[in-house]
């Protein structure tokens, strides 16, 4: 059987902060990822493109930045109070 490879476009972001309850410094990693295959398709029907998929990996990369800022500003605020 005939194996197809697709490529993979992935962004990668890493969190960091100071734990609030031990003071040590933290990092949390993550990769967003796609590939391009015909089974990828945008919201038209179409093949999505190398520059599409890393719009939306971008903007899901970003969510999941604020996310983490919003989970460690409010432990940072239970601990304090």
């Amino acid at each position: 059987m005939t194996r197809v490879h697709f490529p993979e476009v992935s962004v990668k972001r890493t969190f960091r902060w100071k734990d609030p309850v031990t003071g040590k410094p933290r990092q949390e990693t993550k990769v967003f990822s796609q590939t391009i295959n015909p089974f990828n398709r945008n919201a038209a029907g179409r093949i999505k493109m190398r520059g599409e998929i890393t719009a939306e990996l971008e903007r899901e990369a970003y969510l999941w930045l604020l996310r983490k800022e919003n989970e460690a500003r409010d432990a940072a605020q239970r601990q304090s109070t």
